[in-house]
């Protein structure tokens, strides 16, 4: 029997011409065939098109050459699939195999801080004055190319370094970003993946031609993980959809280390991505291969994307991990397409987009479903079993499923996960924490899922939630979350067992072995880690000490309480004299700028931003508080810093719920404000102390005063003009000064009393513990007459 894997993986894309020059015929003598009937049809990009040489092989097979067009040592029954691969052993342009990259880059982040500081430079001003009317996702395209064809090396790159040799002015630039198109898109067909670069960086229009040759310079100098980072940058600027943007890459680094550990017995052969998005699935799976002793080049790595854009993406990314890239595109769902079918693999890894239909509402005739057929709402419960259905025996699967599919109430759903259950082939289900991903703040799971051939009489619960750092406003999961998860599930634990395996405080994994019999007996069969896993209750050591250290904390907070109430037995006298006072309007004082616009800021916002942008809801008791995934680059910021913040500038709300302004500090210096603040600026602060002129704003009959002026057109507003017209009572800068100390003293009285009552709050949670909270290993589940199972109890929170 053929090895198929073998045959997709030799696959690649063919022009007319191509296989014209492959058969030994000329070129319209294609052109008619692709008219007739059974000729495999077209993928077309980039204004070409482009056929399977597989296709157009056995399509030749079945065409005898003429006795008239046979050559003089080419016999009666010969076919031009036969010349064509006679003329492929010859001569094959291209074996489609890069080298692998240097170093393993796996166990540790492999994007060292050299290349994120030149990805951060390239992705800077230079990438303004290189794209110019062209878009962002314009220019990632032009950075992955040059590190796609750097790393293949060769006549590849030695193409674009003449090209940047010859060319002068906007016409060089021109030619250049022609020939870096070509060249990556002859190298794509040559790998299977349909072209398109040619078309997007054509786009692109460079400011001067020696930007460009900077950035044609400076991607050499990237490590092949800087790919990566460029890949991040992609996601945020192209606004992608939930099916289309990238699993980051903690959860696939847990993903591919667990499955790795369920098949630890025999070295994987070949790994499958039913919905491959960046290919950062498979990309991942091969490098932690490589780390454990598995030969890359050896692995068969096939994945489905459902986009032009991220398969030629996953694609150029397999490629410079070593690997032989087989990202297809398809136009259906995975377990209707052709290209697979009948293939098994070692492991399946895969994210599917959540709760989403391939089918347009159509009933289900599509696919073959063991296990139940799906809902026609959509394709969770289709993924899984795919997924098991692509497996070679003793093979694992692992996919990304968000938590609610785990315990949803659908009558389908629930069927199918007790069938699955019925026949042992759920293995773990991993519970994540929520805001991982750019486009949901849903938490998800990872089902782990094993061929039924070899059926798990338990399923192992692990709960994950706590873990992860919060980093601009999205929830990344480092190295030590991922040892902990895979310490967790490297545990021996007997049935219903429990597990804990706790980073520092506040972080840690707990887990629970349950038996399918048990897991059967709930009546929705619940696979979700909520209702599984109890949180483990801590020793009597460990209670009493953190008694004593909130009860510290509280006496801590008392004691610098007591002196600032001493002396708050009377208000500060007001001044006896009113002389050098006077009433002015706030433009006299001050200048009032509004943010930038909301076209500016649409575009610019994303979650690896450096610099914070204050909203309104930001603005907190005269204060700006904490802000998290809302901020712009450093070159957007640089180019907009008329709008920064300084130290001692006032900002207001503009449009929303108008409150009292905020003071800025030390820590806001160089924040950015949004478009719906306003930012004040002393014009003279030997005149006006910033201080007393953010208390006298804050007044509520102040506050007043500009909510009376705010138009209330959908939500109150006032301009700058209007908010300059304010009057404010100037005193002299002294007295100015020591009415804003009087008001910054009681401002701190009141953060005491605010930081005493969090540890009165704290301290009688803690002792509650103590006194109320059973003895370790006491059961207090058992309420009623007829108890649930154990394994089945929930203590811990609910997703």
């Amino acid at each position: 029997m053929p090895n198929k894997n073998k045959a997709v993986r030799e696959d690649r894309l063919v022009t007319r011409a191509e296989i014209a020059a492959m058969a030994g015929v000329a070129r319209p003598t294609v052109t008619s065939w692709s008219r007739g009937h059974g000729f495999p049809g077209a993928e077309r990009a980039g204004g070409g098109e482009y056929f399977r040489r597989s296709a157009v092989l056995e399509w030749l097979d079945g065409r005898p050459v003429p006795r008239g067009s046979r050559g003089p040592e080419e016999l009666e029954g010969l076919t031009f699939g036969d010349r064509a691969r006679r003329t492929l052993a010859v001569g094959d342009p291209e074996g489609g195999v890069v080298p692998g990259p240097a170093g393993d880059g796996v166990g540790t982040d492999p994007l060292a801080a050299r290349d994120r500081a030149r990805v951060r430079e390239l992705m800077g001003p230079l990438a303004d004055r290189v794209r110019g009317a062209g878009s962002l996702v314009d220019y990632m395209a032009l950075l992955l190319s040059l590190l796609f064809l750097r790393r293949l090396g060769g006549e590849r790159w030695d193409c674009v370094e003449q090209g940047m040799a010859v060319g002068t002015g906007s016409d060089g630039a021109r030619a250049l970003l022609r020939r870096i198109g070509s060249v990556t898109d002859r190298s794509l067909a040559l790998r299977g993946v349909v072209p398109g670069m040619e078309e997007a960086v054509r786009r692109l229009e460079p400011r001067t031609y020696e930007d460009l040759k900077r950035v044609v310079r400076q991607v050499p100098e990237l490590g092949p993980h800087a790919f990566q980072a460029i890949l991040d940058e992609y996601e945020t600027s192209a606004q992608l959809r939930s099916g289309e943007f990238f699993t980051p890459r903690g959860v696939v680094r847990i993903m591919a280390g667990l499955t790795y550990s369920a098949c630890h017995d025999e070295q994987p052969g070949s790994i499958y991505d039913p919905y491959a998005r960046g290919g950062e699935m498979l990309v991942e799976a091969a490098a932690y291969c490589r780390s454990q002793g598995v030969a890359v080049r050896g692995l068969e790595l096939h994945g489905y994307s459902h986009g032009h854009d991220t398969a030629r993406l996953g694609n150029m990314n397999l490629a410079l991990q070593g690997a032989r890239p087989q990202v297809r595109l398809g136009r259906g769902a995975p377990w209707a397409a052709g290209d697979f079918q009948g293939t098994f693999y070692d492991y399946v890894l895969t994210n599917p987009p959540f709760n989403m239909n391939d089918s347009a509402g159509e009933p289900r005739s599509d696919g073959e479903w063991p296990y139940g057929s799906p809902p026609v709402g959509n394709d969770n419960f289709a993924y899984l079993q795919h997924a098991v259905k692509s497996l070679r025996e003793g093979g694992t699967a692992a996919v990304v499923m968000p938590m609610k599919a785990g315990n949803s109430a659908n009558g389908a759903e629930a069927a199918i996960r007790r069938s699955m259950l019925e026949r042992g082939v759920v293995k773990c289900v991993l519970g994540l924490p929520d805001r991982l991903f750019s486009s949901t703040p849903v938490p998800v799971a990872v089902w782990f899922l094993s061929h039924p051939s070899q059926p798990n009489e338990d399923v192992l619960f692990l709960d994950a939630r706590s873990l992860g750092t919060m980093r601009k406003g999205k929830r990344v999961l480092g190295e030590d979350d991922s040892r902990a998860v895979l310490e967790a599930y490297r545990s021996e634990l007997g049935s219903e067992a429990a597990v804990r395996v706790e980073i520092d405080q506040g972080r840690a994994v707990l887990g629970a072995r349950v038996s399918r019999e048990a897991a059967l007996r709930d009546p929705g069969c619940s696979l979700n880690p909520a209702d599984h896993v109890r949180v483990a209750r801590k020793d009597k050591a460990s209670v009493e000490s953190d008694l004593a250290e909130a009860w510290e904390e509280m006496e801590r907070c008392a004691g610098a309480l007591r002196p600032a109430a001493l002396d708050a037995s009377r208000p500060p006298a007001a001044s006896s004299s009113r002389e050098g006072w006077g009433t002015v309007t706030l433009s006299e004082l001050c200048t009032v700028q509004a943010g930038p616009s909301f076209t500016l800021l649409r575009d610019a916002r994303t979650p690896y931003g450096q610099v914070p942008l204050v909203f309104p809801k930001h603005l907190d008791q005269g204060r700006i508080g904490d802000i998290e995934g809302e901020a712009v680059s450093v070159a957007f910021a640089e180019r907009l810093r008329k709008f920064s913040l300084r130290a001692g500038d006032i900002v207001c709300i503009r449009t929303g719920a108008i409150g009292p302004p905020a003071l800025v500090g030390a820590r806001e210096e160089g924040w950015m404000p949004s478009t719906n603040i306003l930012r004040l600026r002393v014009l003279d602060p030997g005149r006006t102390d910033p201080h007393y002129l953010a208390h006298y704003l804050g007044r509520p009959e102040s506050v007043a005063w500009v909510v009376d002026r705010a138009t209330a057109t959908g939500a109150p507003s006032i301009s700058a003009r209007s908010l300059g017209n304010q009057p404010v009572v100037l005193p002299p800068l002294d007295e100015q000064r020591r009415i804003a100390g009087e008001l910054a003293s009681l401002e701190e009285r009141a953060a005491a009393h605010q930081r005493f009552a969090e540890a009165v709050s704290a301290a009688r949670a803690a002792l509650a513990e103590r006194l109320m909270a059973p003895a370790p290993g006491q059961d207090t589940s058992s309420v009623g007459a007829t108890p649930a199972p154990t394994s089945l109890r929930t203590e811990g929170p609910h997703s």
